[in-house]
């Protein structure tokens, strides 16, 4: 019971919500007296208590014979509550992208439009950048084939078309590609004279990777990322 009581207080249940929970749940059908005396936890408390749970899904109010009873609904119901916070997650994620995309518009970069990354914080931070891009249509550059980097990336493409619904990958490479991609929206393509690193052109920017030192670059010129586009596009069409 202990460990239940754990789990239920993760998914965002107070300590007192869960004894009246738990409590409801063994009583059955029962008066708020005997569901507080239950929980240990006074009458006027468990009462309040029943309600915010009613809200959220996991009490009912029934009436026989002039009676009040109140009874606990099954864990499945839990899965409601779950619903509800992933919803709320998402549309937070999306309220934090926007704000994050209005705070970069007025962010001076640095000279040139580049910034530098160094060490794998810097990386790390140029895959979320990468995580989070606005746009569906994103254009790869791999200089070399790396099984692990390459189901990274398609890993960021999941999370791209779930938050945008859709997404349209392009993808270089210097060599033959032998397997396909796991999702749908990516298209691979090899060249064989290719060697621009590991280059992720995005809506407005564009990332330079190197695993081996390790560091990065973030572009943000407009001019350049427009040259890189032209760049993809024309030895995509040649191709």
């Amino acid at each position: 019971m202990e460990i239940l009581a754990l789990e239920l207080r993760k998914l965002g249940l107070k300590e007192k919500e869960v004894r009246v929970y738990l409590a409801g749940l063994v009583l059955g059908p029962n008066s708020v007296q005997k569901i507080a005396q239950e929980a240990k936890i006074t009458r006027p408390t468990t009462y309040q208590i029943i309600k915010t749970l009613e809200e959220k899904g996991l009490f009912i109010e029934t009436k026989q014979r002039k009676k009040r009873y109140f009874t606990a609904q099954s864990p499945e119901r839990i899965l409601g509550i779950l619903r509800i916070q992933k919803r709320e997650l998402e549309e937070r994620e999306r309220e934090f992208i926007r704000i994050i995309a209005a705070l970069e518009s007025k962010y001076a970069p640095e000279e040139g439009g580049v910034r530098k990354y160094r060490g794998k914080e810097g990386l790390k931070t140029l895959e979320e950048t990468f995580s989070f891009t606005p746009s569906s249509n994103i254009y790869v550059f791999c200089s070399k084939i790396n099984p692990q980097k390459t189901r990274q990336r398609e890993i960021i493409y999941q999370n791209i078309k779930k938050r945008l619904g859709k997404i349209e990958v392009k993808e270089i490479y210097s060599k033959k590609v032998k397997t396909k991609a796991k999702i749908s929206g990516v298209q691979r393509k090899f060249l064989s004279s290719l060697d621009l690193k590991g280059t992720l052109i995005l809506s407005d920017k564009a990332i330079f990777l190197s695993w081996q030192k390790p560091e990065g670059f973030l572009i943000e010129n407009k001019l350049m990322v427009d040259l890189l586009k032209s760049l993809f596009l024309a030895l995509w069409n040649l191709i």
